[in-house]
């Protein structure tokens, strides 16, 4: 059974700080919720987030204007395909179809850093990651063996517990947190094994 300790390990806890984008990473709602929270009080003036496939009715759920549009978007498209980045930007908000080449956060990553690359936007030199606690401490990882990430200035910023869907608070007690919590650790020593050197 998980320990306090262990879920403390995984969990990465950098304070938001003013940023030149904001990458929420696809995943539960309190997800995006707490990065567009984070738009709006003016930690950065552009925000990214990542959308998968089981999640295109999220966007609107959280009232944006583009709801309806990229649940419309995402029907014209084939379910294997189903993946996007919602970029706001000011008053604007684009939707962008960007297919992963794999299943899996290193993936979803790398294809960030790819659409960064694309983006030609060279003032991108300073980035808050948004995810889940103890979902970043395998974000970190994967940053700093993606080069286009590795170079830039990143903070790794948790969903705060009392916004969270996971809490590390007592998560032994929960098997829907523990179960996450094992999954993590399976999952980060995996990474470690598979993609020790893909730094390319």
């Amino acid at each position: 059974m998980p320990t306090p300790g262990l879920s403390d390990y995984f969990a990465w806890q950098d304070p938001p700080e003013a940023a030149d984008l904001i990458f929420v990473l696809a995943g539960q709602r309190d997800r995006k919720s707490y990065g567009l929270q984070l738009l709006r009080e003016g930690f950065s003036p552009r925000l990214i987030l990542s959308v998968g496939r089981f999640e295109i009715r999220q966007p609107q759920a959280l009232d944006l204007q583009c709801g309806s549009e990229l649940i419309d978007f995402a029907r014209s498209q084939p379910v294997e395909r189903r993946h996007f980045f919602l970029d706001c930007n000011g008053h604007s908000q684009k939707i962008t179809l960007v297919p992963c080449a794999g299943r899996g956060t290193y993936w979803e990553l790398r294809t960030f850093a790819s659409f960064l690359d694309k983006d030609s936007d060279t003032t991108t030199k300073t980035l808050m990651v948004v995810s889940t606690s103890i979902h970043l401490r395998r974000i970190r990882y994967c940053c700093g063996i993606i080069p286009s990430l590795a170079r830039r200035n990143i903070v790794f910023v948790p969903v705060p517990e009392n916004l969270s869907l996971f809490r590390r608070d007592g998560c032994w007690k929960r098997p829907h947190d523990w179960s996450y919590v094992a999954k993590e650790y399976v999952k980060l020593a995996a990474y470690r094994f598979f993609y020790r050197n893909s730094r390319g």
